[in-house]
């Protein structure tokens, strides 16, 4: 068996080379993050609620169709242009452009159209990309 007093130093030893490691994989892993406003921002656009809905013919939804933008650190960005449409199943929009919320967030509500199937309605976002919901009108 190892005497105590060599286990501690193994035991330091270990636990500095822990912590270079770590440094190490941070510095790595922050090298390719500037967090100054020369960058340019990445956004996400992405579907908060409203999705795959159920409703009567000519009937609002129950829920509103709601969108969330965010940057790359996972913040609400406020102002971003959202363009919806409805790409199939009729009906109406009450907003056809909107904008975020300070908390990133921007909806609409639809009005389902007169015949019974599948709606699908688009938010866009110029340059970032759309979201498609899937509403069932009965």
């Amino acid at each position: 068996m190892e005497k105590p007093d060599l286990m501690l130093t193994r035991a330091r030893i270990s636990t500095g080379r822990l912590k270079c490691l770590v440094a190490a994989i941070s510095i790595f892993a922050l090298s390719g993050c500037r967090l100054t406003g020369d960058n340019p921002t990445s956004l996400t656009l992405g579907i908060l609620g409203g999705d795959d809905q159920i409703a009567p013919a000519g009937t609002v939804f129950p829920e509103s169709l709601r969108v969330i933008v965010v940057d790359q650190f996972g913040f609400s960005t406020e102002g971003v242009t959202i363009a919806w449409a409805i790409t199939s199943g009729g009906g109406s929009l009450s907003e056809i452009s909107t904008k975020s919320d300070v908390d990133g967030v921007s909806s609409v509500t639809y009005t389902a159209g007169a015949t019974a199937g599948r709606a699908t309605i688009t938010a866009t976002v110029t340059g970032l990309g759309t979201v498609t919901f899937g509403e069932t009108i009965t």
